[in-house]
């Protein structure tokens, strides 16, 4: 029968394919290669085999049958996506930040968008196309304003810790003290439950400083942006569930975390999980063991809002344990009450600030 192919007529058998045509060299089309899903070489040559038109409509299938007296229209073949699997997943809020203070809050104003998620077969390698834009976020960062009232918001990192945190709890007690503990939750799930338990129980603030200090992974101990983005979430949740087994309550989503390192893509990451990340106006630096006079000194510069950073764990805080019993006395005298962070955080919406 006849056939023309690529503007030349033939004469060829009556059960000619296209597969066929390819094979005797009639026509030589390069295949096109196999992408992944995120448009990268998966396989040279992997692609679609070739192009074809037959009487001005689009032909795919080598193995079947041309008719007789057709034309067809052979070329190169287009590269091909690997089969994939798709979800909608939601697509985190951009984040800003605004302003400057200890206080890192969520203003409130993001909302997440949706996007499809697709997982190739072959290299199982995943991309999102978002299909509705999400809000942008913004992260206020202030200091509490207080209005002129003498409070401060006492706080603890890397607890609990044996021996000093019972200490630290009854110099609060003894003082009418309320403190903020941001915990690490292997502490708490290595055998220090019972004093979390007490601390909830005595009106403080039971807070999460993480997991693990940012130890999965490559966060070094103090830098959770240099995990990988479900590492960071799983050391948030997975901080909130070693606080929830040891006091049976829901834990503060006011999140501290390691090193102070809160990027803006940290920010966006955990936006979902937490309401604020705690900074400090006063680093007492009683990790470095100065003495407790000057870290008894450091905590007597508190002014109204003032957020204060000491450490009941990561060792000996002896030095930390006897300046609480010098400095709280004597703001108290000055007129100073104790809060925790949320009720300091409740003097102001982040929104306005």
């Amino acid at each position: 029968m006849s056939l023309t192919v690529n503007g030349e007529t033939i004469q060829v058998p009556g059960d000619t394919t296209l597969d066929a045509l390819i094979e005797k060299g009639t026509v030589s089309p390069t295949p096109g290669n196999l992408l992944a899903v995120d448009g990268s070489l998966l396989q040279e040559g992997g692609g679609k085999r070739f192009t074809a038109v037959l009487n001005g409509e689009p032909w795919e299938d080598g193995a079947a049958r041309l008719p007789r007296d057709a034309a067809l229209s052979v070329t190169d073949g287009a590269d091909a996506t690997e089969d994939y699997a798709e979800e909608e997943v939601s697509a985190p809020p951009t984040i800003e930040f605004s302003g400057v203070g200890a206080i890192h809050a969520y203003a409130g104003s993001g909302a997440a968008g949706k996007a499809l998620r697709r997982t190739g077969a072959v290299s199982g390698l995943t991309v999102d196309e978002v299909v509705s834009e999400p809000v942008g976020e913004v992260v206020k960062k202030y200091n509490a304003d207080t209005g002129g009232d003498k409070v401060v918001a006492l706080t603890f990192d890397d607890g609990p810790w044996p021996d000093s945190t019972s200490a630290i709890l009854d110099i609060l007690a003894e003082n009418d003290a309320k403190a903020t503990f941001f915990t690490i939750g292997q502490q708490i799930s290595g055998g220090n439950a019972d004093v979390v338990k007490r601390a909830h129980d005595a009106g403080h603030q039971i807070s999460s400083h993480s997991y693990d200090h940012a130890s999965a992974g490559d966060g070094r101990g103090v830098d959770m942006g240099r995990q990988t983005p479900q590492e960071q979430v799983d050391e948030v949740l997975k901080g909130y569930e070693a606080i929830e087994a040891a006091t049976g309550a829901a834990a503060s989503h006011a999140f501290r975390t390691p090193g102070g390192n809160f990027s803006a893509e940290t920010a966006q990451i955990l936006q979902p999980h937490i309401t604020a990340e705690i900074g400090w106006n006063i680093d007492t630096e009683d990790w470095r063991r100065p003495g407790a006079q000057a870290i008894a000194d450091r905590i007597k510069q508190a002014k109204p809002g003032s957020i204060i950073l000491m450490h009941d764990g990561g060792g000996d805080r002896s030095q930390t344990v006897e300046a609480l019993r010098q400095a709280l006395p004597y703001l108290k005298e000055q007129g100073y009450r104790f809060v925790t962070i949320d009720e300091l955080l409740a003097y102001n919406d982040p929104a306005q600030m």
